[in-house]
């Protein structure tokens, strides 16, 4: 079976929800979202900035298209970086009005929800692999055979081509892009359940230690997130996978303890995820670009992780948009430009946040940040 559409786009997290939000929001284009996942692992709740709200506005998706327990106010956060004495702020990095903590199941699965509303083709637990480019005088540039555990397999041919795949893309190994990282970070966390003393704090308690750095939140629905930082090689080290060592680690540290008094963990092991910080950069590939996590991953230090999600979707949407219609020349290269001269930007942005912390500047997890190791891409030759 052959399925023909204007756009497919690989991964169905925030940045390839969105994307196809604003392609059939902004233009009758045909668009198709896979997803390699069914949607069961949980998803790690997010703090933001309230700007987001004008981001979903103009995917046409006002804060009552989600449920009232989608987001919960944030009134600041807590800090102890660089110092044993708190230090009151709203962010590490902006300084907005208020933001808000989201229940990331409700948010994703609502705007897949609007996708499927809109006329966008959703297929979860599909694997897909890229067989040709330019495939033939119909325009299409792109085909991809794809695989379902349930049904036989099949070809998609797209005219355009979004990764949306995330920090692991095979896709973009595939087509030879590469990744270069400045660390590598991963958070080993739980989700608890909370009783209602523990979930009145509706702040975020960020506290530094000698091998990384706790990050602790609120949810909706009475639950809360507890989550360490740390370099890949640490986490293993102090096997943070398991349960046992992650309480005992999290025991050690002086303020963040204190917040999980009374709560009932909600699963029997921690969940590692990838945080690091890396920047895609891709051959000047025709009818391809990449969005979210795909092209730019941040430490969430920095909580630009889903408000880039989304901006980059949008924006890569509007090329797509203009490209399709004939409206001028394939204008990609400036836009991989453009996440580059961002993510330069948040490198500066990075280095000055973590050299506020000197208090185990021999510490490898800290003595990596301290050093100033950065690179530069070579902006304007992506070929």
């Amino acid at each position: 079976m052959i399925i023909d559409t204007d756009v497919v786009i690989t991964g169905a997290g925030p940045a390839g929800a969105c994307a196809a939000l604003a392609l059939l929001s902004h233009s009758k284009l045909k668009v198709v979202l896979l997803e390699q996942s069914d949607f069961s692992q949980p998803r790690v709740g997010e703090h933001v900035s309230a700007s987001l709200f004008d981001l979903l506005d103009y995917l046409r998706l006002p804060k009552s298209s989600f449920p009232a327990q989608c987001f919960l106010p944030c009134y600041g956060d807590t800090s102890y970086w660089g110092s044993a004495f708190p230090r009151e702020r709203h962010s590490m990095f902006h300084s907005d009005a208020h933001s808000v903590q989201l229940n990331r199941e409700l948010f994703d699965l609502t705007l897949l929800e609007q996708v499927q509303q809109r006329g966008g083709v959703l297929m979860p637990r599909t694997h897909s692999k890229v067989t040709a480019t330019a495939t033939g005088g119909l325009g299409y540039h792109w085909q991809l055979a794809c695989t379902h555990p349930n049904h036989a397999d099949f070809t998609i041919r797209a005219r355009y081509l979004l990764d949306a795949s995330g920090r692991n893309s095979a896709l973009a190994r595939q087509l030879g892009g590469r990744s270069h990282r400045l660390d590598h970070l991963m958070g080993a966390g739980m989700f608890f359940q909370c009783d209602s003393s523990t979930a009145a704090a509706q702040d975020q308690l960020i506290e530094a230690t000698e091998h990384g750095w706790w990050y602790c939140a609120r949810l909706p629905a009475g639950q809360l997130v507890a989550t360490f930082f740390s370099d890949a090689d640490l986490i293993s080290q102090l096997r943070l996978n398991q349960w046992s060592h992650w309480w005992q680690w999290l025991q050690q540290s002086q303020q963040l303890k204190k917040r999980l008094v009374g709560v009932r963990p909600l699963a029997a092991h921690p969940w590692l995820r990838n945080a690091a910080s890396q920047c895609s950069q891709f051959p000047a590939l025709p009818h391809y670009l990449a969005v979210g996590d795909a092209a730019c991953a941040f430490d969430p230090i920095s909580s630009m992780g889903l408000g880039f999600a989304v901006s980059s979707a949008c924006h890569a949407a509007c090329q797509v948009i203009d490209r399709l219609a004939g409206a001028g020349d394939d204008n990609s290269i400036f836009y991989q430009q453009d996440l580059q001269q961002q993510f330069l930007q948040y490198q500066r942005l990075r280095q000055q946040v973590y050299q506020h912390e000197q208090r185990w500047a021999n510490a490898p997890f800290w003595q990596r940040r301290l050093s100033g190791q950065s690179f530069n891409l070579p902006i304007g030759n992506i070929s």
